[in-house]
């Protein structure tokens, strides 16, 4: 299956959306509201092309990787689920910079 750039973008945007969603519906905090309205702007960005924000997009998800990476595996057996998020989080964000359709889609 060939996926243009453009479609990757979709594809990672709405699932950063749907992720802030999911996390806001299960416990309600202006943190979650924050990262709603930051994944949502970020789709808009990349979807107007803004030079770099994929980059930006891409250490952004790297970063929720990081942060919570450690609590995810000293508990696994009762985080599996969101170890499982940060991957696609890490893997989300090396589409971004390393896909080659994703690259030529911001390079305008």
């Amino acid at each position: 299956m060939n996926i243009s750039g453009k479609q990757w973008v979709w594809i990672i945007g709405l699932y950063m959306i749907v992720k802030a969603v999911v996390n806001l519906v299960l416990g309600f905090s202006m943190d979650n509201v924050l990262m709603l309205i930051v994944d949502a702007a970020a789709l808009v960005l990349m979807l107007k092309r803004v030079p770099y924000i994929n980059y930006i997009v891409a250490v952004f998800l790297a970063l929720l990787f990081l942060a919570h990476i450690g609590d995810n595996l000293r508990n696994i057996s009762g985080s599996w689920l969101y170890l499982l998020e940060g991957l696609l989080d890490l893997g989300a964000a090396a589409i971004l910079v390393f896909e080659k359709s994703t690259k030529a889609y911001f390079r305008k």
